[in-house]
């Protein structure tokens, strides 16, 4: 089961935007079988897809003694074929690091939930975590499970100098997960700009893989947020929808963009 956490701790980023297109194309047009885990206590993904976190939730997952039959029963289907989804709620904003040190939290919530899917013939083709924009108890909990990082980042100069401290992060929970890995930096929200491509360039020899495909900057995806539909059935034709199809082709194979770190 390839599980990717989504990940930079600067928001404003495009990570939701980046969770919700690409699950949906994975599901809806490479009929993968797909789980999305908000792990972000906006919720903005739980929203999007318009579950209720009352139903079942993270949080409620990650502070539950360890029951598989109760672990499966927090995953919600969304209106979309292939594609299910285990809501965030505010709880989950309560849940710091400390709590984890004190085992009022289950840092390997999600690693034993993909477990058991897995060990029961439910498992997905792709798990895709939309973290929080912080290194906390639900961050953590996704890193120990994932085996893939995606860092989508926007070309600022604040954005760049984060990196570093993002990495370090991510080879931190190596030691603990050592399968854990970069797969590459999706530059988003790109417009042609000579500052831009110079950042970009930057961003390339940093030594981090960059995926080949770049999302354009767009306003169709604010209105993909208002009507609540992926850019593949809200505009298709827009440039972030296009894009996303072929980071989604990418992703799966259909382009270079280095062995990851």
């Amino acid at each position: 089961m390839r599980t990717i956490a989504i990940l930079n701790l600067k928001g404003g980023v495009g990570k939701t935007v980046t969770a919700v297109n690409l699950s949906y194309i994975l599901a809806a047009e490479h009929k993968q079988r797909v789980l999305l885990i908000d792990a972000d206590s906006q919720c903005n993904s739980t929203e999007f897809f318009g579950v209720d976190p009352d139903r079942g939730n993270l949080a409620q997952l990650m502070t539950a003694p360890m029951d598989p039959a109760y672990a499966v029963g927090q995953i919600q289907r969304t209106q979309h074929k292939g594609l299910d989804i285990l809501a965030a709620s505010m709880e989950l904003m309560d849940l710091d690091l400390t709590k984890l040190e004190n085992k009022a939290v289950r840092a390997t919530a999600i690693s034993e939930l993909l477990a058991h899917l897995t060990e029961t013939g439910q498992d997905y083709d792709t798990v895709l975590v939309d973290c929080p924009p912080a290194f906390n108890a639900a961050t953590a909990s996704a890193l120990l499970a994932a085996n893939e990082v995606i860092i989508p980042i926007k070309l600022d100069a604040f954005s760049l100098r984060g990196m570093a401290n993002l990495v370090r992060q991510v080879q931190n929970m190596r030691k603990i997960n050592p399968a854990l890995r970069v797969s590459g930096c999706l530059v988003t929200m790109y417009y042609k700009d000579q500052t831009i491509d110079e950042a970009l360039a930057t961003l390339q020899g940093s030594g981090l893989p960059v995926f080949a495909t770049k999302i354009r900057r767009s306003k169709r995806v604010d209105g993909m947020s208002f009507a609540q539909q992926p850019l593949s059935v809200f505009s298709p034709r827009s440039g972030a929808g296009v894009d996303y199809r072929a980071f989604a082709k990418e992703l799966m194979g259909g382009g270079h963009h280095g062995n990851g770190i």
